[in-house]
């Protein structure tokens, strides 16, 4: 059941950074390196590039726009939220010890997001963002929230025993 478990988180994780880091744009080895290579060529393109470094400022201009009529106004706020919830969920499935795993799941879902940010900004293929780091983390501990409800309620009881 491990195994089995693993190997969906490594799905998972395969299509998150397809997603948060791509977006979904197809991308190649050799293309990552050669930006790579032109980055450390010009390092100070990255404290150039633009973003947002101010916490909550994208995400409170999108719950000003957010609009029934347009489905895709909430998108990058609800898509952030989403996308790390089953993150939140595998954590606690896949770490043998199981203590202090709200502080893991938060730290991780941290970490997680941080190196997407981080890898956005330094490949130059997309933005740092704060507010997605808000947002990742958060949808992280949502997803362990909505798990731990699962195990205490004994919905979950079989597959948290056999991990």
């Amino acid at each position: 059941m491990k195994l089995l478990l693993a190997a969906v988180f490594i799905v998972y994780m395969y299509f998150l950074i397809r997603i948060i880091v791509f977006k979904g744009a197809p991308f190649s080895l050799q293309s990552l390196w050669e930006q790579a290579e032109r980055m450390l060529e010009h390092p100070e393109r990255i404290f150039k590039r633009q973003g947002n470094y101010v916490p909550f400022k994208e995400i409170s201009q999108e719950i000003k726009h957010l609009s029934l009529s347009d489905p895709f106004s909430s998108l990058n706020l609800v898509g952030n939220l989403l996308a790390f919830i089953p993150f939140g969920a595998f954590v606690p499935m896949l770490l043998p010890q199981k203590v202090r795993l709200f502080q893991k799941v938060f730290i991780l879902s941290f970490a997680l997001s941080l190196s997407f940010e981080v890898t956005q900004l330094v490949l130059y293929i997309g933005t740092f963002d704060v507010d997605d780091l808000i947002l990742n983390t958060c949808g992280g501990v949502f997803g362990y929230a909505m798990y731990s409800l699962l195990v205490s309620s004994g919905l979950f009881t079989t597959i948290s025993k056999r991990c």
